[in-house]
This record gives C-alpha cells, sequence and structure tokens, in this order.
C-alpha cells in the first residue's frame, strides 16, 4: 500500500536533490539561453538597478504608487519576477500583500513582473481567489485575506506585464538567475541589496529599511552560493552522464576547501544523495550514513532530511537494505527527542512512515498519533490522511 507523503522537505534540500537528479521542475524555473555572463556584465549584490522599462503597468497598489522607470534615492524597490503558470508564485502573493501593507508606510514598493501578455494575465486577474490558496508557501500563519479574485488581491501592489521581456532581460538574465518567483530589493542607493524567493526576504526588508543591512557580508554569502550552483550544475552532468565517481570527486574537493558551515552540510547531503543513487557505492551507505547522523546529532531537521530520504527510497522500492533502514528509524527517533517542540512533530511523522515500511503499522500509528497531538497549524490535516491511511492498512492486514 503506497502511502501519502506528508513531510515538507526543506528547500536546500529540495535544491540539493533536484541539482543531483538533474531535474526540472516547470513551475520554478526558467530555462536561460546565451552564455554565462562576463564578470563585469554580471548584475549581482552591489550592483546599480538597472532603470524599469515595464510596458503595462495592471495595478498600483490601490492609487498608492506611481509607475516607476528610475529608482528615486531615499525609497526602497523590490522588483520580483512571476508568472500565471507559477504554481509558487501564485502561493506567494498573499504574502506580497502583507509586505507591501506593513511596509508601504517606510517607503518600500513592489513591483512584481511577467513577460506574458496582458490577455493571458487579465484571464488570470478575474480568476476566484480561493481560500486555500490564503497560505503563502513556505508559511504556517493564513493570511486574513478578504478579496474574491486575484485581481482584487493584488491591488495591493503594483502587478505588472513586460510582454518583450526587457526587465527579464535587465534582471534576470543579468543576475544568471533560472527560477520564479525571484524578487531583487532596490536599496535607498538604488544598488541590490538582496536576491532571492519573495517568501524568504521579511527579515532582510527590515533591516533594509532600519539601515542595519550589512551587503558587504552578503555579497560574500551570495557568491558562495553560486558557486555551489555551478558545482551542482557540474555534479548533475556527471550524473546524467553515468559517472557518479566523478561528481563524488567533485564534492570531496568542494568539501576540502569550504568554511561555510551551511555549504559544508549541502555538500556532505549532495555526497549522501550521489552515494543513495550509485548501486555501486552501497558498501559505502552504511558508514556515510553513521558519520551523517553522528555529525549532525544537534541539527534534528537535517537528520529529518536524510531519514525521510531514506523512508522514500525504501517506500519506492529502491533500497531493501532493513538495516539501513532500521538505523534511519532509530537516528529519526533520537533527533525527535531532542528537537524543539516546533520541528517534533514533523521528525515523528518521518519516524511513523520509517516504522511502516518496516512493517511495524500499529507502532507507525501511535508515532503518528503523537506527531498529530504536537501539531498546531494546517499540518494536521496533511498528518490526519496518513494516519487514515495507517490504520485502513492494519485492518487489510487483519
Amino acid at each position: 500500500m503506497k502511502m501519502t507523503h506528508s513531510v515538507n522537505i526543506k528547500r536546500v534540500w529540495k535544491n540539493v536533490r533536484r541539482a543531483i537528479l538533474a531535474s526540472c521542475i516547470a513551475c520554478t524555473a526558467i530555462q536561460l539561453s546565451g552564455a554565462t555572463l562576463r564578470a563585469e556584465e554580471k548584475l549581482t549584490i552591489g550592483s546599480t538597478a538597472p532603470a524599469l522599462d515595464i510596458q503595462h503597468w495592471i495595478s498600483n497598489g490601490e492609487g498608492k504608487f506611481k509607475p516607476v522607470t528610475r529608482f528615486e534615492n531615499g525609497k526602497i524597490y523590490v522588483v520580483e519576477f512571476w508568472a500565471t503558470w507559477c504554481g509558487p508564485c501564485v502561493s506567494s502573493m498573499p504574502h506580497l500583500v502583507k509586505i507591501q501593507k506593513e511596509f508601504a508606510d517606510k517607503g518600500v514598493q513592489i513591483v512584481s513582473v511577467s513577460d506574458e501578455d496582458t490577455d493571458t494575465i487579465k484571464e488570470f486577474l478575474d480568476q476566484k481567489f480561493e481560500a486555500d490558496d490564503e497560505a503563502a508557501e513556505g508559511g504556517s500563519k493564513k493570511e486574513k485575506l478578504t478579496a474574491k479574485t486575484y485581481r482584487e488581491l493584488t491591488n495591493a501592489y503594483c502587478l505588472t506585464a513586460d510582454p518583450d521581456a526587457s526587465t527579464h532581460e535587465a534582471y534576470m538574465k543579468a543576475a544568471n538567475q533560472n527560477g520564479i518567483p525571484c524578487a531583487f530589493i532596490v536599496g535607498k542607493d538604488q544598488k541590490i541589496e538582496w536576491i532571492g524567493h519573495p517568501m524568504e526576504m521579511d527579515s532582510v526588508l527590515t533591516q533594509v529599511v532600519d539601515g542595519k543591512w550589512d551587503r558587504a557580508a552578503y555579497l560574500a554569502e551570495f557568491q558562495e552560493k553560486e558557486k555551489l550552483e555551478e558545482l551542482f550544475g557540474k555534479i548533475g552532468s556527471s550524473m546524467r552522464r553515468g559517472k557518479p565517481q566523478q561528481a563524488i570527486e567533485l564534492i570531496d574537493e568542494a568539501l576540502a576547501t569550504s568554511k561555510n558551515e551551511e555549504i559544508i552540510t549541502q555538500l556532505r547531503l549532495a555526497k549522501l544523495q550521489v552515494l543513495l543513487q550509485d548501486k555501486d557505492s552501497a558498501d559505502k551507505l552504511p558508514a556515510v550514513l553513521t558519520e551523517t547522523y553522528a555529525s549532525y546529532e544537534g541539527r534534528p531537521e537535517v537528520i529529518n532530511m536524510v531519514t525521510w530520504t531514506i523512508y522514500e527510497l525504501a517506500d519506492a522500492g529502491e533500497l531493501k537494505d532493513k538495516k539501513l533502514i532500521k538505523q534511519a528509524r532509530q537516528a529519526a527517533q533520537k533527533a525527535a527527542e531532542k528537537a524543539s517542540a516546533d520541528m517534533k512533530a514533523g521528525i515523528l511523522d518521518t519516524v511513523s512512515h520509517l516504522q511502516f515500511v518496516e512493517g511495524d503499522t500499529a507502532g507507525a500509528i501511535k508515532t503518528q498519533e503523537l506527531a498529530i497531538s504536537l501539531v498546531k497549524d494546517e499540518s494536521k490535516e496533511e498528518y490526519q490522511v496518513f494516519l487514515d491511511e495507517l490504520k485502513a492498512a492494519l485492518k487489510e492486514k487483519r
């Protein structure tokens, strides 16, 4: 019996796996053509933000904002790229509304840009705004919004259409960004302060507004991440060509030189992912997993990522080593004991899934019931679905 996967894996783990598997998520990626930009041509942190050449301004923050061509001194702008077909972009809209309302009186203007034609966008905007969409991706609390259509919803900020893609070229392509939604924060001096997912910009925006943002420090961090993305591209290429050992060598070289703990974590997880996919490396897995569990004993969120992947492989029939599955379940149980209250339920959910693939359905039910008792947000419904499936599976056994 195939069970529902009810754990939301962290974005970092999704990125690692997406790179290693060389897969393309249609709703979050746009393929960019052309050669890699030379360093002097590239738009990055600290670069002067290009002027906006947007063709159609559809909403204006209910009259609060005027169309922007050049950025004004002392004001802050968020230039965000989206598309009607992009699920995460649509899910981020309520959050953009919240951010615009929160920062409107602090000199912040959000400009959301799509390169689709106006007819496509207008057709989308007239669609009913579903209640389920109110919980933006990555958020745990639902926004209390009364909008009946996406047009009403997005009236809070500047939503635009730029069919000739000139703004996309000036920002996304110039910065080598290949996924949407993507936001660029333009600071009070018209320089790019930050580039990333709009769901992750709240704290940054607050610091930029308050004059406490360390642009230089973030530039170093951003450049490190870019190197990591380039490395993942090479690793993915090696995996596509059936050369996992080459991929491992690339990772080991990077591990030997990196000093950033978060990047080291991603590299270790990437190496583990390669080993999990390489049948010839099966003999190395036990030692690598043991080392991983020991190294991240104080990082329950990392243990949860790894053990959930073990469950996924076991559930798909790609991993049949009972010792590794048991080891993963024990590691997850140990992590749950040390996890904070808000993290414990998710890890227990992983334990429950692992118990199920081990054949301990009754134990899985008890664990899942405990997980549900700890959940206080909308995840409870997802966890309940799995619990119902477990109970149905137990009845089938009898």
